[in-house]
């Protein structure tokens, strides 16, 4: 092998000795959990996108190894863990809760009571409700007072105005409140997603609240005075997107906005 050949292979050993040094180790993934829609107990140090994190029954010292709980859509905990639960970063939930002595949890993403569910309960029912739960429009205040000792929500509460009257001296809301008029008319509830067409509306039945929970969109060939004799009360938790002209109706009949409200693609913001 000449002088020259030598050299040559030497500065090549060198250059891979120095990219092998320069390349960086594989970073170790933090464990934890993504994306799931109800965990319960501690799946590791990070938990993000869950729809609900349960933590009761977990002992103090479990809670306290998670290092970050980021957009879940509620948590709830337990008398024993507060403190540790209050340690922790939350960032983009819903909303936080306890579980109250006492009260039986019901997990549920999204729950209708009756009058004949309630008529079925033994009086003085301690209940925690984690999800949407909806008071049909056939229950009773005074069934409500007489089987419900207690009721908190962990999540979205829609009742009428009476129903809420009798939960409001031991309620206790962590989430948002829908408030219907006692004597309301239809309501349609709508948790997904939902295109309101002129098909659509033509077999709704006139004069309807409509509950936005999902996102619902409204189509352009929908005639305004269809919209009108339709929708007589809108609540928009989720979004909506329509043209100009009816996303302003429906905008001027929401008492309830806790969403967004966005103009159909191509037209001017």
């Amino acid at each position: 092998m000449s002088d020259t050949e030598q050299v040559h292979d030497e500065v090549q050993d060198e250059v891979h000795d120095e990219e092998e040094e320069e390349t960086p180790p594989e970073e170790e993934e933090m464990p934890g959990v993504k994306a799931a829609g109800l965990v319960r107990g501690v799946p590791g140090r990070h938990i993000q996108a869950a729809g609900l994190v349960d933590l009761r029954g977990v002992p103090p010292e479990e809670v306290a190894k998670i290092e970050g709980i980021q957009a879940a859509g509620a948590v709830l905990g337990d008398e024993a863990n507060r403190a540790a639960l209050g340690q922790i970063p939350i960032q983009a939930a819903g909303g936080v809760a306890i579980a109250r002595p006492g009260y039986r949890v019901i997990i549920a993403p999204d729950l209708e009571i009756s009058k004949a569910m309630l008529e079925g309960m033994p009086p003085g029912q301690k209940l925690m409700f984690a999800g949407i739960v909806f008071f049909r429009l056939d229950v009773p205040a005074s069934l409500v007072a007489e089987k419900l000792e207690g009721v908190d929500v962990l999540g979205i509460l829609i009742a009428t105005e009476g129903v809420y009257g009798a939960l409001m001296a031991s309620a206790e809301i962590t989430g948002h409140t829908i408030l219907l008029p006692d004597g309301v008319g239809p309501v349609v509830r709508s948790l997904g997603q939902n295109t309101l067409t002129q098909e659509y509306l033509s077999r709704l039945a006139d004069r309807t609240t409509y509950i936005n929970i999902g996102q619902t969109l409204v189509s352009d060939e929908v005639p305004e005075d269809l919209l009108d004799r339709k929708i007589l009360t809108y609540h928009n938790v989720g979004q909506t997107v329509a043209p100009t002209p009816l996303l302003a109706l429906l905008k001027s009949r929401c008492p309830t906005n806790l969403g967004q409200f966005a103009e159909s693609e191509g037209e001017e913001a």
